[in-house]
C-alpha cells in the first residue's frame, strides 16, 4: 500500500448526499460532543464504550445532524484505520511519509475509528501514532476525535497520560431499554426477508434476554445480530413467520440454556424457586426459604438496588448440601450452569493474594491479566459467587468482599469499576459446626436469632469482624442430616445412577429395610451425605459392572 494514498471519507458530504443514518436517543452525548469540538482549548475528543454500544454509529449521526444545522464549514473526515497497516509490521516505512500524508488533510475533525484496536498492546504503533496526532493537532485548524473501549482507555492511562491529557473524554453508556427496542425495531430493514413477517413481541423480547445474559454480547447489536440469525432459522424452517420461539432456539443454542428454562417468565421462577430447591437438596428447608425469599424482594425491586442480589455467609457440617445449594440457585436463577464462580479461599490466606481476585496494579506482573474475581464477574454479571471455607482467607480478602456487599461494586486492579448488583454472594464456613451439632443434638432451635447471637456469634468472631458478619442479608444455618433424610437422598442417587445407564435399561430393586439399616449405620451429623453418596455410587456401579461384563 503505498502510504501517501490515505483513504478517508468525507463524512459531511456523505451526510449532505443522504447516506448517514439517523440515531435514536443519544441527544446528550451529541450536545457535549458539539461543546468539546466548538472549545478553543482542549477540543479534542475521545469516545469510550463498550464494542457494539454504538460509537461509531453516534458519530456518523452527529455528522449528519451539523450537516442539517448547515454546520459544513468544517468538515468532518473519517480516516480509514487501515491505512496505517503498515506501522504495525517491520516494513521500513518512514515515518515522515506517515506525517506528509497525513497533513495533507483539510481543516476539519478528523475522526478515527477503532484508535483504541491501532495501538492496544503495541508500545510502536502506539509512540508513532501520538507522534503524528501531535503535530496534526499542533496545526490549530484540525481536531481529534476518536474512539475507544474501555480496557483500552485504562490501558492508555498507564502509558501515557500526557497523550489523553490532548482529548475530553465522552464516556458512552448503554441506552435505556425503550430506547434500545426502537433501535433494534429500526435495524430490521437491513436484513429482514420480505417474505417472513415479525412478531410484534420478538424486538422486546430479543433486547430483554441480552439484557438476561450479557455473554450474548453488547446491546444493541447482539439483539441485531440474534435477529439476523433468526430470520436465517425461520426461513431453513420455511416460516412464514418470525416468532418468540426462533429467538429464543438461537439463544439456547447460543448459550447452553434449555428452551423449557429460557422460556419460562421471571415471574413463573421466582414462584416456583423453592419448590425447585428444596426438590433439589434435602432437608434444608429453613435456609432455602431464607434464600429464596431474599432473591425474591431483590428481584422484585424491594431490595437496596445498589447491593448484590442476595448475600448469605452459610454455616453447617461437611456433606449437608451448602456448594450443592449454591450451584442449584445459579442454574435456577440465572439459567445456566456457567454461571457459578466458586473461589476456594483457603488459596488465599496470604495478604498478597488479594491481587488474583482483583488484579495487580499497573507496574507489576500480570497487570494485563486482571484478576479471577473481577474478570469473571465482568464476562457473567449474572452470576453466583461461591466463597468456599471463607474464614481461611486473609483478612484483606474480608476487606474487598466488605465493598462489595455494602455497595455492589469493586474497583479492580485496571481502575475498572466492576458492577456485583446482579450477583449472587454465598460464603461457607466450618466455623461453628460443633456448636451447631451440639445444639442439634440437645433439640434446640438451631436456626432461632437467639441461637445465632448466643452459640454460633461468639464462634464466628474469632476469625470475621462484626462489621463483615454484619453486611449478609442473612447467616444462614444447614443443619445436620437425620436418618430419613439420608434415605430420600440415597434414593434421589440411585436415580441418578440409574438415569446415567438408562441406554442398558437398568433398574435396581432394594429392599428399603436393608437400605435404611445401612443408612443408619452410616449416619453421622459430623460428615452428612457423603459417606451415604460414596456407598450408593460403589454398590451400583460394581452390580452394573458385573451384570455388563456376564451378560
Amino acid at each position: 500500500m503505498e502510504f501517501s494514498k490515505i483513504r478517508y471519507y468525507d463524512l459531511t458530504l456523505e451526510a449532505l448526499k443522504g447516506r448517514l443514518h439517523s440515531i435514536i436517543g443519544r441527544t446528550e452525548e451529541c450536545a457535549r460532543l458539539t461543546r468539546v469540538i466548538q472549545r478553543h482549548i482542549n477540543n479534542n475528543c475521545m469516545l469510550v464504550g463498550s464494542s457494539g454500544i454504538g460509537k461509531t454509529a453516534l458519530v456518523h449521526a452527529w455528522a449528519k445532524q451539523r450537516a442539517q444545522e448547515g454546520q459544513t464549514a468544517t468538515p468532518i473526515v473519517e480516516l480509514d484505520a487501515d491505512s496505517f497497516d503498515a506501522l504495525n509490521t517491520s516494513a521500513p516505512v518512514p515515518f515522515q511519509r506517515y506525517q506528509e500524508a497525513v497533513e495533507s488533510l483539510p481543516a476539519c475533525v478528523l475522526f478515527i475509528d477503532n484508535f483504541g484496536h491501532l495501538v492496544y498492546n503495541k508500545p510502536a504503533v502506539l509512540y508513532a501514532m501520538i507522534q503524528l496526532l501531535k503535530s496534526v493537532g499542533e496545526r490549530g485548524n484540525v481536531q481529534l476525535l476518536v474512539v475507544m473501549e474501555p480496557q483500552q482507555w485504562k490501558w492508555l492511562q498507564q502509558e501515557q497520560p500526557s497523550f489523553l491529557n490532548l482529548f475530553e473524554m465522552i464516556p458512552i453508556k448503554t441506552q435505556p431499554h425503550d430506547e434500545l427496542v426502537q433501535i433494534v425495531r429500526a435495524s430490521l430493514s437491513t436484513f429482514a426477508l420480505a417474505d417472513i413477517t415479525v412478531d410484534d413481541s420478538v424486538v422486546p423480547l430479543s433486547v430483554q434476554l441480552v439484557e438476561r445474559f450479557p455473554v450474548l454480547g453488547q446491546l444493541p447489536s447482539a439483539a441485531i445480530n440474534m435477529l439476523d440469525e433468526s430470520f436465517v432459522l425461520a426461513q431453513s424452517m420455511h416460516s412464514r413467520q418470525l416468532g418468540e420461539a426462533e429467538v429464543y432456539r438461537v439463544v439456547s443454542d447460543k448459550i447452553g440454556v434449555p428452551l423449557s428454562q429460557l422460556q419460562m417468565s421471571e415471574k413463573e421462577l421466582l414462584k416456583n424457586l423453592e419448590i425447585e430447591l428444596n426438590s433439589g437438596v434435602i432437608g434444608q428447608r429453613t435456609a432455602i426459604e431464607q434464600i429464596s425469599s431474599t432473591i425474591r424482594r431483590a428481584k422484585l425491586g424491594l431490595k437496596n438496588p445498589n447491593r448484590p442480589l442476595g448475600s448469605f455467609l452459610v454455616l453447617g457440617p461437611s456433606g449437608v448440601g451448602k456448594t450443592e445449594t449454591a450451584k442449584l440457585v445459579a442454574q435456577k436463577v440465572f439459567g445456566k450452569k456457567e454461571s457459578f464462580v466458586r473461589l476456594d479461599m483457603s488459596e488465599f490466606g496470604q495478604e498478597h493474594t488479594v491481587a488474583r481476585l482483583i488484579g495487580a496494579p499497573a507496574g507489576y506482573v500480570g497487570y494485563d491479566a486482571g484478576g479471577g474475581l473481577t474478570n469473571a464477574v465482568k464476562q457473567e454479571p449474572y452470576s453466583l459467587i461461591l466463597l468456599d471455607e471463607a474464614e481461611k482467607a486473609h483478612s484483606k480478602i474480608f476487606d474487598i468482599f466488605l465493598q462489595i456487599l455494602d455497595d455492589g461494586r469493586l474497583t479492580s486492579g485496571q481502575g475498572e469499576v466492576v458492577d456485583f448488583t446482579q450477583t449472587i454472594i454465598m460464603a461457607t464456613s466450618n466455623l461453628a459446626v460443633p456448636e451447631i451439632i451440639e445444639g442439634f443434638l440437645e433439640g434446640v432451635n438451631i436456626h432461632s436469632e437467639e441461637f445465632l447471637r448466643d452459640r454460633l456469634v461468639p464462634a464466628l468472631t474469632t476469625v470475621f469482624r462484626p462489621e463483615f458478619i454484619n453486611r449478609f442479608d442473612a447467616v444462614l444455618v444447614f443443619k445436620p442430616l437425620t436418618e430419613p433424610d439420608l434415605l430420600e437422598i440415597a434414593q434421589l442417587e440411585i436415580k441418578k445412577v440409574e438415569d446415567r445407564v438408562a441406554k442398558h435399561r437398568i433398574t435396581f430393586k432394594i429392599d428399603p429395610m436393608i437400605l435404611s439399616k445401612k443408612i443408619s449405620s452410616l449416619a453421622d451429623p459430623r460428615f452428612g451425605a457423603r459417606p451415604i453418596k460414596r456407598f450408593v455410587e460403589t454398590t451400583c456401579e460394581n452390580l452394573i459392572s458385573q451384570k455388563l461384563l456376564s451378560s
